[in-house]
C-alpha cells in the first residue's frame, strides 16, 4: 500500500525508502527473535506460569520438565508481546490512512485522468486494501483471546484451535479478490469460462439431437 501511495501521490517510489522499510521490518523481526533467547533464562518461572495458565492439560505430569526462556513479567517479553499484539491493530490504521490519501489524490488532484483510468486505479487500491486488511482482521480475534486468557487465567479450549483455520482464510479470499479487481486476471478467467461453456455446448448438442 505504501508503494502504491508513493507511485500515485509522488509519481515514484524511491529505492531508498523501499529498502528502508524492508530493512526496518527485518531488523525488528530478527531483533525480537534474538533478545528473547539472550541469557539469563527463567525456565522455572516459565514452567510454573504455563502450568498455571493451562492446568487442565497437566503438562508437568504428562511431559515432565519443559523449556522456556523468559518470564511473562520480564520487560523483554512485555515489549515483544506488545509489538506482536499491536501490529494487527496498527497496520489496518496505516492502510486506511494511505487508502484515504490515494483516493483523495485521484478524485481531487488528478482530475485530468479519464474515468476508466480512475476506476482501474481505485479498483486496484480497493483490492490492495482488502488483501492487506483480511490477514489483520483474522489475527485480531486471536490477539483478543490471548490477552483475555492471560488476564483472567480462564482458557477457552475451543479458542486455542481457532487461530489455525482463521489464519488460512486470507489464502482463500486473496485469489478471489485478485480475479475480481485485477483486469488481466479477470479477463483470463472470463475467457476460460466462456471457452469451457462453448466446449460443453458443442459436446452436448449432438447427443441432444440424437435423443430428439
Amino acid at each position: 500500500m505504501y508503494f502504491r501511495y508513493s507511485l500515485i501521490c509522488h509519481g515514484k517510489a524511491e529505492s531508498m525508502s523501499v529498502m528502508r522499510n524492508f530493512g526496518l521490518t527485518w531488523i525488528l523481526s530478527v531483533g525480537m527473535l534474538i533478545v528473547i533467547v539472550i541469557p539469563p533464562y527463567d525456565f522455572s518461572t516459565v514452567v510454573l506460569n504455563t502450568e498455571k495458565s493451562y492446568p487442565e492439560y497437566k503438562l508437568l505430569e504428562t511431559y515432565g520438565e519443559f523449556g522456556g526462556f523468559k518470564s511473562t513479567a520480564r520487560l523483554v517479553y512485555v515489549i515483544n508481546t506488545t509489538i506482536l499484539m499491536g501490529i494487527p491493530y496498527l497496520i489496518p490504521v496505516f492502510i486506511l490512512v494511505f487508502r484515504h490519501k490515494i483516493f483523495k489524490q485521484i478524485n481531487e488532484v488528478q482530475t485530468h485522468l479519464s474515468d476508466r483510468t480512475k476506476k482501474a486505479s481505485l479498483d486496484l487500491v480497493r483490492a490492495l486494501t482488502m488483501q492487506a486488511m483480511f490477514p489483520m482482521i483474522c489475527l485480531i480475534p486471536n490477539v483478543a483471546y490471548f490477552v483475555l486468557s492471560q488476564s483472567i487465567h480462564n482458557p477457552f479450549v475451543i479458542a486455542e484451535f481457532i487461530p489455525f483455520p482463521t489464519c488460512i482464510i486470507p489464502c482463500l479470499i486473496d485469489p478471489m479478490l485478485t480475479i475480481y479487481y485485477v483486469a488481466p486476471y479477470r479477463s483470463f478467467v472470463t475467457r476460460r469460462r466462456r471457452s469451457v461453456a462453448a466446449a460443453l455446448t458443442v459436446s452436448v448438442a449432438p447427443s441432444s439431437t440424437r435423443t430428439i
